[in-house]
Formats: C-alpha cells, sequence, structure tokens
C-alpha cells in the first residue's frame, strides 16, 4: 500500500494525471481483490494468477522501463484448481523489494507454475542482488532487521501444515556465478 501510494503521489508531482488515474484504477482493483481474499481459506489458480498479474502490472508502472517481468502457468483447469490465498505473492513481493530493488536496471523477474507429481510447483526467480547481500544492507538500514513477511509466511506455512498428509514446501536456491557472486534466487513452492 505504501509503495502503491508513494506511486501515485509521484504521478500527481510529475503532472501526469493520467498515470495517476490508471495506477489508482489498477491499484483500487488490487485491492478489493485482496480484501475478497483475505476471508477464504483458499481460491482457484486462476483468482491466484489474476491477482499476481496485477500487482506485477503496479510493480512494473512504479519501476517504469526497468523492470520486467514473466508469468507463465503450463495448467490445465486453473478455475478447478484450489489453492490457499495470497501464497505466491509474498514470495514474489520479496523478489522484487530485497532482490530487484537495489538493482539499477536490468531487473527481471520470473514466476512460472507446472504440475509435478500432484503439486503444484512455483518458481519465483529474480536476478537480483541475493540473500545475503539483501540481508547485509537491511542490517545497515535497520540494526535488528527481522522480515516480517518472511517470518509470517514461515508462520502462515506452518498452520496450513498442520494435519495435511502433503505440506507445502519452500526451498531457496541462492545463484551465484563460478567466483562466487549473486546472480539472484530462486524460491520453489511446492503446493498439494
Amino acid at each position: 500500500f505504501y509503495n502503491a501510494l508513494n506511486t501515485i503521489q509521484a504521478y500527481i508531482f510529475q503532472k501526469d494525471p493520467e498515470n495517476a488515474i490508471d495506477y489508482l484504477n489498477k491499484f483500487s482493483k488490487l485491492t478489493r481483490m485482496i480484501l475478497d481474499f483475505s476471508d477464504k481459506e483458499s481460491v482457484s489458480l486462476e483468482n491466484e494468477l489474476e491477482s499476481l498479474r496485477m500487482y506485477l502490472d503496479l510493480e512494473k508502472m512504479r519501476f517504469t522501463d526497468q523492470f520486467d517481468f514473466s508469468l507463465t502457468c503450463d495448467v490445465r483447469d486453473t478455475e478447478l484448481i484450489k489453492i490457499p490465498s495470497m501464497i505466491i505473492q509474498p514470495y514474489v513481493e520479496n523478489a522484487i523489494k530485497h532482490g530487484l530493488m537495489h538493482l539499477k536496471n536490468g531487473r527481471k523477474l520470473i514466476v512460472s507454475i507446472t504440475e509435478k507429481d500432484q503439486f503444484l510447483e512455483v518458481r519465483v526467480d529474480d536476478n537480483g542482488i541475493g540473500r545475503k547481500k539483501a540481508g547485509e544492507l537491511n542490517q545497515i538500514k535497520q540494526n535488528r532487521h527481522q522480515s516480517f513477511s518472511t517470518m509470517a509466511n514461515e508462520k502462515r506455512l506452518q498452520i496450513l501444515n498442520r494435519g495435511l498428509n502433503k505440506k507445502v514446501l519452500v526451498e531457496y536456491i541462492d545463484k551465484t556465478n563460478p567466483s562466487g557472486a549473486a546472480l539472484g534466487t530462486t524460491v520453489i513452492l511446492r503446493i498439494p
């Protein structure tokens, strides 16, 4: 919300009412969708994808031409498949906020969803600065930085996984080149 309001304010200050109105309209649709999802235990994969597209479109407007993303889904019957609401978005947001935000240009994010062994496999792949460098920058910004969204995601997964035969699983892959320099992060989310 904070980033969206700042972007709208920037468009107003730049005397760009057309983009301000477009952004505000998209932001209000996304806000309504999030509110609708908030009281639902699960939503269709189709609805989750729609909210992700809206969110990524807003982020693209915020970064102007310095952010490219791809959102692909190779799954049939996305309207029939139910998943926990807003389960993917926090990982996408973390990739942008912690990995890509610190790059000057060439920001790329790839979100892909496939079916594997009765799981949805969601890959959130960024070419950002990596988790280690992002953690170091957060330490500088706030002496004792604790990522609220990461902790909230972990707690939510613990709650979701109680009593399930097949658990929602998360794997983090820190990508590096041969010299050890960070090339970004891939998060793989497996949802039964």
